[in-house]
């Protein structure tokens, strides 16, 4: 969590506002606005961005410089409480309409991914990350082929980030059979080797393949952008699991860039030492079975399938019931396209058809 800076009373006395003046606008305490101009104590995110508006400033200048810009990841699972109370269901906008749609997210998706890696901070897995991008770009109608058909069967795999009416971003989620999800944890076979038919509609295997904002986005702030990605990655997870809290619950995935490691560590992943073949990405898995290692991993794996079962009770059935609605219109509208309309023509013998 983020502490706030010397900027917050700088400004605050440069438009002439008491504390109490300032909290109240804010909408916060009086003790928080003191918390975050003494800048000691780490708060919310929520409450510092509303310090930002109520000054009209960026969110970024309120707080410390070190404060990290995917700070919202971060603040998961603790955060996690916000969408139970704020979020249904994805809006219409999260929902992929046709292939062509399809096929517009999967390539901001990976020329996205491009730019990601290059903002990432530096780390020892930097030269297997470009590899491993290089390969995926050289590899890119096939990573194109993957994903569409995975979408094609499975819609709820897909699902797309938005905020202030702007696509942002892009979540895949997989709930994959026991086999698929064995074979990819002992390094047997890559992401990309996972289609259609190892995938079901809920399962208590779920592999996280992708998370990623739109470089090009434009419009919303950035906080907004990682909020609204954070809750597609995170409703999927919920909705897709068939109970987040049996023991038997799973969760796999692979680190592609340091951002991607420290987001997947923030929800409860550990890195195991097995790696992906071809690609070479390390494979983490999320640290449902505590081992006895970090109390903070314990909380942040405790924490997110807690708000995960909620979540999947709050509004399970109305995301499956909306998935299944948009399978079943988009299987009759392919329908109707292959079908040829039938023509009737009165014969001698009655009425014949004529196709």
């Amino acid at each position: 969590m983020p502490k706030g800076s010397i900027k917050i009373s700088q400004t605050r006395k440069e438009l002439g506002l008491s504390q109490l003046e300032l909290a109240v606008q804010a909408g916060i305490a009086v003790r928080t606005l003191q918390f975050a101009e003494a800048g000691k104590q780490r708060l919310s995110a929520k409450m510092l961005r509303r310090i930002a508006e109520a000054l009209d400033l960026p969110y970024e200048e309120v707080i410390q410089e070190s404060a990290p810009t995917d700070d919202q990841f971060d603040a998961w699972p603790w955060s996690l409480s916000q969408f139970i109370q704020s979020k249904t269901v994805p809006s219409q906008q999260a929902f992929c309409e046709d292939d062509e749609d399809v096929r517009n997210v999967i390539q901001r998706m990976r020329e996205s991914w491009g730019v990601h890696l290059e903002c990432s901070a530096p780390s020892n897995y930097d030269e297997i990350f470009r590899a491993g991008n290089q390969k995926l770009n050289e590899q890119y109608f096939r990573y194109e082929d993957r994903y569409l058909s995975l979408w094609q069967r499975h819609p709820q795999t897909l699902i797309v980030s938005a905020s202030e009416g702007v696509r942002n971003g892009a979540s895949v989620v997989l709930p994959v059979t026991d086999s698929a999800y064995e074979q990819l944890r002992d390094g047997e076979i890559s992401f990309m080797d996972i289609g259609p038919d190892d995938i079901l509609d809920e399962s208590q295997n779920l592999v996280l393949d992708t998370a990623v904002e739109f470089s090009e986005t434009r419009g919303p702030a950035w906080y907004k952008v990682t909020d609204s990605l954070s809750y597609a990655v995170f409703c999927q997870i919920a909705m897709l699991a068939k109970d987040p809290l049996a023991e038997d619950f799973r969760m796999l995935s692979f680190g592609a860039s340091s951002t991607n490691m420290r987001r997947q560590k923030s929800i409860g992943f550990l890195y195991s030492t097995k790696v992906m073949p071809e690609y070479d990405f390390p494979i983490c898995e999320f640290a449902q079975e505590y081992d006895g290692g970090s109390d903070e991993t314990y909380t942040r794996v405790s924490t997110t399938t807690h708000y995960a079962h909620l979540f999947h009770r709050v509004v399970g059935s109305q995301f499956r019931s909306a998935t299944r609605r948009r399978v079943i219109a988009r299987t009759l509208s392919a329908f109707q396209r292959v079908v040829k309309p039938i023509k009737y023509d009165a014969g001698r013998d009655g009425v014949r058809s004529v196709a």
